[in-house]
């Protein structure tokens, strides 16, 4: 049984919750909270899966009581719902809040948030690593870029198409601009998954303030040791996303699957930018595994921590309410074959194929090994004919990306 925890300072807003959720008691166990410090006091006394509270109440408001159980239940998954709150109480939730659902809510809509949040705790299994990524405010990016983003927001002539461009280039980013414009923080309702439809919804004056005052954005220590394996993964990610949106134009998929499989490619690494900004020790010794003994990245991962940096991005990404697809693509992009969803193309074969023969392209200049393509996967698909052509794209997008 999950065990959700439920916060308003309105008895009436929570009698309405019981009713309309009664269905549910055979999977949760649903406790209702009158105000934060309640909220607080159970928390105390019993663990949560999830808590889900609204946003203005008296003394202790729903930005607050999120930031506390943060800090002190960093493996509760985070969400409110509220319709009545302002600009500053926004920007206040935004750190500690996984999700925000706009009042009035379907319960449908509220049902599946809650039930995607629970079934992603089940993929990743290691509870120190699931209140890690649980309890991350932000994904660190490369020092260039977070001094170029934040150059372009302070600059009189900013404007959104370049502001886009540097964001687009950084997995960190990218993942938290779709969280918030997938959520609704700011009003949006859809399925965003493009940084250029991201940035257009939300408008230069909010990047602005997201990015100078909000402090969305963060960046890897100048002398970090790990970051010069960042900047060959940042390289790895966009040819990856490059190569798996011309794959998936390819096979004549619809914009909003190209446009998916681009931005799973973006981010199909971006647990390693978790594991790397938290647990640099540990991360260090994968990455001595990894250039030593010619280990795969994602084996002296599970070696080192039980779990790899797929299902760690896959997990965030998830919690920030990113799209299925693209959740499944990061989760699965090593191991394509364990996916039980769908028997057809989807950007987590895009992906999957892209990063193999992007790293194939790699692999001959450098004498690195690569990742491997799953021929049983793509045979089960029947897809394996395609894999000429796919190759042979690879190298149009190669020499396009270096000319």
């Amino acid at each position: 049984m999950k065990q959700i925890l439920f916060v308003d300072d309105e008895p009436k807003i929570l009698d309405g919750l019981k009713r309309s959720l009664r269905s549910m008691r055979n999977e949760w166990t649903m406790t209702f909270a009158i105000g934060s410090q309640e909220a607080l006091k159970i928390l105390e006394q019993a663990s949560f899966d999830v808590a889900v509270s609204d946003m203005r109440m008296p003394g202790m408001d729903g930005a607050q009581l999120m930031n506390e159980v943060r800090r002190l239940y960093p493996n509760v998954v985070r969400i409110i719902l509220s319709g009545h709150s302002d600009q500053a109480m926004i920007y206040n939730s935004i750190s500690a809040t996984h999700q925000f659902l706009a009042k009035p809510c379907e319960v449908d809509q509220l049902k599946t948030t809650i039930h995607r949040a629970c079934a992603l705790r089940d993929l990743l299994t290691n509870d120190s690593l699931r209140g890690l990524v649980a309890g991350m405010r932000d994904i660190p990016s490369l020092p260039a870029l977070f001094a170029e983003i934040k150059k372009e927001a302070e600059s009189e002539t900013s404007s959104l198409k370049a502001i886009g461009a540097i964001i687009g280039k950084d997995m960190g980013m990218t993942a938290k601009i779709l969280q918030l414009v997938n959520s609704a923080f700011f009003g949006f309702h859809g399925n965003v998954s493009t940084v250029e439809q991201a940035v257009s919804f939300l408008g230069l004056d909010t990047i602005q303030a997201l990015v100078l005052s909000v402090h969305v954005f963060s960046q890897f220590p100048k002398d970090s040791a790990v970051v010069s394996h960042i900047e060959s993964l940042w390289a790895e990610s966009m040819g990856t996303g490059a190569l798996a949106r011309a794959i998936a134009k390819a096979e004549g998929r619809l914009p909003l699957e190209v446009e998916q499989a681009y931005t799973a490619g973006v981010l199909h690494s971006v647990g390693t930018l978790v594991l790397a900004a938290n647990v640099a020790d540990r991360f260090s010794a994968v990455l001595a595994k990894v250039l030593t003994g010619g280990m795969p990245d994602w084996e002296a991962e599970q070696a080192e921590f039980g779990a790899t940096h797929a299902e760690v991005g896959a997990y965030l990404l998830g919690l920030w309410g990113l799209s299925d697809p693209i959740v499944e693509a990061v989760a699965y992009h090593h191991r394509p074959g364990d996916c039980v969803s769908g028997e057809g193309f989807s950007p987590l074969t895009a992906v999957h194929v892209a990063k193999a023969l992007y790293q194939e392209q790699v692999a001959q200049s450098s004498g690195h090994s690569s990742a491997r393509i799953d021929s049983v996967y793509l045979d089960r698909l029947h897809l394996t004919e395609r894999l000429p052509d796919w190759k042979a794209l690879a190298m149009t997008v190669g020499k396009e990306s270096t000319s």
